[in-house]
């Protein structure tokens, strides 16, 4: 005769998975409490929770958002640029959360991936909005359940207390940034200066008038006159010179 489990046993089973999940969410807040001032940790943190690939912990900056943590293939920590679309949204008084299926926040991700799933979480205190946590996902995961949501909130209320205050963003000297900038060509500056902006080979081509193909060139050259690894860490570079953000002249 074939085996049945029995109620008792069914019960049994289903009580220990509510329990392991609830004691995940636990372990999340509680590790995330222990690395309260480091806000690279706590975003890991939430990406392990949520099995998504990269993410964002973005603060409000006079409008504009910048990027404070970053993991996976997004922006990188430094990076200022408009808050325009769904990010803008969740810089309201009354955000909360917004989850976004097959949709992406452009500035964030590189040009023309898809994200399986997004979530935005409006990082509030005292009533305010201080910026968004963002958590992506390029594979077409679920949407976490109203549980892991709320757990996941809470860490954004968490982030939130631990963003730094009207922190002063890193730049370089001018005596140092003209020395910098001095093995770029003018065309090349033209570049260096719309890479904060996250924008395309071909976006910067069109700007430009040039074709895609140079400004891959140029980019290549001005990742090996810096001595840097990767278009991003050149875009970071060139916000710490002056250019992409809000009321600067390019050097």
């Amino acid at each position: 005769m074939p085996r049945t489990t029995s109620p008792c046993v069914h019960t049994l089973r289903e009580h220990y998975r509510v329990q392991q999940a609830n004691t995940a969410r636990l372990r999340l807040l509680h590790d995330a409490g222990q690395a309260l001032a480091a806000l690279d940790a706590m975003l890991g943190f939430a990406l392990a929770f949520s099995a998504f690939d990269c993410g964002s912990v973005l603060a409000d900056d006079s409008g504009a958002l910048r990027v404070q943590a970053a993991r996976g293939e997004v922006l990188p920590a430094g990076m200022r640029f408009p808050a325009q679309g769904a990010l803008a949204a969740s810089l309201k008084d009354e955000a909360g959360v917004l989850v976004r299926r097959n949709s992406i926040s452009r500035m964030l991700l590189p040009a023309g991936a898809m994200a399986g799933v997004e979530l935005l979480f409006s990082l509030r205190s005292a009533g305010r909005a201080l910026g968004v946590l963002q958590l992506a996902s390029r594979r077409p995961l679920p949407v976490p359940g109203e549980a892991d949501l709320a757990a996941l909130s809470t860490l954004a209320s968490m982030l939130a207390s631990a963003l730094p205050q009207g922190a002063a963003r890193a730049t370089v000297p001018p005596a140092q940034s003209a020395k910098l900038l001095t093995p770029l060509t003018p065309r090349e500056r033209e570049v260096l200066g719309l890479l904060p902006h996250g924008l395309t080979n071909a976006d910067i081509a069109l700007r430009l008038g040039i074709a895609p193909g140079t400004v891959k060139v140029h980019v290549e050259r001005i990742i090996h006159k810096f001595g840097l690894a990767d278009r991003t860490q050149v875009a970071a570079r060139a916000v710490e010179l002056g250019f992409g953000h809000s009321g600067a002249t390019n050097p």
